[in-house]
């Protein structure tokens, strides 16, 4: 088990109460702004991902994004300005979780081929699968020692968050820029 915290708009929150469970619900995705929409394949293939690594169905969902450090809201960037959100801070079992490297997330994002090589992928399947060294930390952590002006930082992926599993809940209206 370990603690971890995610920020969500508030309207999802409030529908995980009466539903006893938060979940990736697409309703409330990035992606649902026109200007985001080309996101999606990005994540279409992470929730594959998930699926794969840790054996649970997502059941046509995403996964619910978390963080093991609690999210500055203040500094803005989390949601629409003057819309309500929340951050949770939820207790999680290690099993359901599932790692993933910050910076190389914007690869699979940004649909670059992930590699020190200088090259470029061959085919589609060659250039996600370049992406699935982002899940492991040890290939993540080679980098830094061989790239020392590098770092690294986790993001992790849960299938659901059970009502019960919150800890805390933190609510506030986002003032910062825009998405």
């Amino acid at each position: 088990m370990a603690i971890y915290y995610t920020y969500q708009h508030a309207a999802a929150w409030e529908a995980a109460e009466k539903r006893g469970y938060l979940f990736g619900d697409p309703e409330y995705a990035v992606f649902q702004d026109e200007e985001l929409a080309l996101y999606r394949p990005a994540y279409d293939w992470l929730a594959g991902q998930y699926e794969k690594r840790t054996g649970q169905s997502l059941a046509g969902a995403y996964p619910v994004w978390l963080s093991d450090t609690i999210p500055d809201v203040g500094r803005g960037g989390y949601l629409e300005p003057g819309e309500p959100g929340v951050v949770l801070t939820v207790d999680l079992p290690d099993l359901s979780v599932l790692a993933i490297e910050a910076g190389y997330w914007n690869f699979a994002v940004n649909r670059w081929f992930l590699t020190f090589e200088d090259r470029e992928a061959t085919s589609e399947e060659e250039l996600q699968t370049s992406w699935e060294k982002m899940f492991d930390q040890d290939w993540c952590e080679a980098v830094v020692e061989e790239y020392p002006e590098t770092n690294t930082k986790y993001y992790y992926l849960v299938n659901r968050i059970e009502v019960g599993q919150v800890l805390d809940v933190m609510t506030f209206i986002e003032e910062g820029a825009t998405l």
